[in-house]
């Protein structure tokens, strides 16, 4: 079997640099409108947003490129951000030990997904909507379904991550490097290959010798742990706890994927078109919230976009087949 390693004559591709364009496009609707949209305090708000799911979105470019979906990214994010404030403030654990305990639990959560899936020959989205619900509930018991707060602010953790360097919050920062390090892992090694390998020719795959459990495992703990990162910056951003915090994000992390280029049938994506995804979906809620109409809306327009991107996505493998 041969897929061949994508090339790319600049940085962005057709697909990337449509969604680039989209997104110039939204900008320059809603500033026309609202000149205080590109505000530096704006920019930062729709930023960090964008970038809290953005960045497990991330992690759905591999999983979708491998015909795989992961419905408990949400939960994996809601529960390491109150495990780490529950470590902190009922136990006295330095914050930086109660990071690295929370990193390893969202790799260990996304093991127990990957384990299952293969364990009972079933799709990660059906064991996931067991998983989603179970990751929830833990939250839930252990923070008593209420806001945990006295977290020590001062400790650099919460300095340095929850910070502004140059005026932006450092999750976007983040945000932008692990866009870069994923886009070279996605693109240019022997891993990557082979999650693009699954996605587009399962059998092919496994005739050639590609451990298919092994790499199922290995991109779900990669999404676990992209979902403790993201749940550290908002603990440290925040820095307070609450068990709804996350709420919707596995759905917003799809439609990024989706809208910024990955293929749902697999075999095909773009890392940093799933970035510049979630900064179009991000726009697309600070615009609705400046031009005074009520958030509800955001979710219809998502669920639009999931239509549409999918829609365009079949019509394009369509006219490829012929």
């Amino acid at each position: 079997m041969r897929v061949n390693m994508p090339r790319k004559s600049g940085i962005l591709g057709a697909g990337e640099l449509g969604i680039f364009l989209v997104l110039v496009l939204l900008i320059g609707v809603v500033t026309l409108f609202q000149p205080n949209f590109l505000s530096i305090a704006s920019l930062s708000n729709f930023g960090a947003r964008a970038s809290w799911f953005g960045i497990i979105a991330l992690g759905v470019v591999f999983q979708l490129s491998m015909g795989e979906i992961d419905l408990s990214t949400a939960s994996i994010y809601g529960l390491t951000i109150n495990l780490a404030a529950i470590l902190m403030v009922n136990f006295g654990i330095d914050p930086w030990v109660s990071v690295v305990i929370c990193l390893g639990v969202g790799v260990a959560l996304g093991a127990v997904n990957g384990i299952l899936s293969t364990l009972f020959g079933i799709p990660v989205i059906i064991i996931t909507l067991g998983t989603l619900s179970a990751f929830k509930g833990i939250t839930l018991i252990i923070s008593g379904g209420g806001y945990i707060y006295g977290l020590p602010r001062e400790h650099p953790f919460f300095v340095l991550l929850g910070g502004t360097p140059l005026g932006i919050p450092m999750v976007i920062w983040v945000f932008a490097a692990l866009t870069i390090i994923l886009s070279v892992i996605y693109r240019r090694t022997r891993y990557g290959f082979m999650v693009r390998c699954i996605g587009s020719n399962l059998k092919a795959a496994e005739l050639s010798g590609i451990n298919i459990a092994r790499v199922r495992i290995q991109t779900l703990m990669l999404t676990g742990f992209l979902c403790a990162v993201s749940g550290m910056l908002t603990l440290a951003f925040f820095s307070t706890a609450d068990p709804n915090l996350g709420t919707g994000f596995e759905l917003l992390a799809i439609t990024a994927a989706i809208v910024g280029g990955t293929a749902l049938s697999g075999g095909r994506g773009t890392v940093l078109g799933a970035a510049l995804g979630a900064l179009v979906i991000a726009v697309i809620s600070s615009g609705i919230v400046q031009f005074g109409i009520t958030a509800n809306w955001s979710i219809f327009v998502t669920g639009v976009m999931i239509i549409a991107a999918v829609a365009l996505d079949a019509t394009i493998r369509r006219r490829q087949g012929k």
